[in-house]
């Protein structure tokens, strides 16, 4: 009787590890950001953390920005913007990728889209932010004098007015990237949209000549 009732006892003991193990947390979501601080709810119960420190069930703030922050969960990280409501048994999905093909004039251009309008872009890694033209502005409706910050930007025909703005998003292929830094430049020049490094500088590139690939860094 003494030795089944260890038994029991151990059998119990066991059990309750394993609802233990499996009675892991079931949402996760980024409530604010700020920098080097996150506000996360975790099933409903916020959190504010700090760069480096974790919550419950093995969730930890690795990085956070105004725009962003990447959170370790179970041992993986990955970006999340404000509002990003993630499930708890977190599985590590594929990066997105966009590759870009030099045309005939030595130039890489693709067709993406800004706040969620159809553009055609001049891929130009030279250039601090995405440039677009003030003509196409008004087309995409981006109220960049009202809301923009008037500035002077070197271009090939010399020192133009510019006006430094906010897009809500770009997207090229399956990439989209939110709060994308840009210029606005009055008259018709850039011809073509530059996605510049405000774009891609928060992407892995890889320019093997004759091909440009676009990978999500997390």
């Amino acid at each position: 009787m003494f030795i089944r009732n260890i038994l029991l006892i151990n059998l119990f003991f066991s059990a309750t590890l394993l609802l233990a193990a499996d009675n892991s947390i079931s949402q996760i979501e980024v409530m604010a950001l700020f920098k080097d601080k996150a506000m996360v709810s975790i099933d409903n119960e916020e959190h504010l953390l700090k760069v480096g420190e974790s919550a419950i069930a093995g969730v930890k703030l690795v990085k956070a920005t105004s725009k962003y922050a990447i959170l370790e969960i179970n041992g993986k990280q990955s970006k999340y913007l404000l509002g990003n409501r993630v499930q708890a048994s977190y599985s590590e999905t594929e990066k997105k990728r966009v590759n870009i093909y030099r045309n005939s004039s030595g130039m890489f251009k693709t067709v993406g889209s800004i706040n969620g309008y159809t553009v055609d872009f001049l891929v130009d890694t030279g250039a601090s932010v995405v440039a677009l033209n003030s003509a196409l502005a008004k087309r995409l409706g981006i109220q960049y004098k009202l809301d923009g910050k008037e500035t002077i930007v070197a271009t090939a025909s010399g020192r133009e007015l510019a006006y430094s703005i906010d897009l809500d998003q770009v997207k090229v292929g399956e990439i989209m990237l939110r709060n994308i830094d840009a210029v606005v430049i009055e008259g018709n020049d850039p011809s073509t949209p530059l996605l510049g490094m405000s774009y891609l500088g928060r992407l892995n590139i890889n320019n093997e000549g004759q091909l440009m690939s676009l990978e999500e860094k997390f």
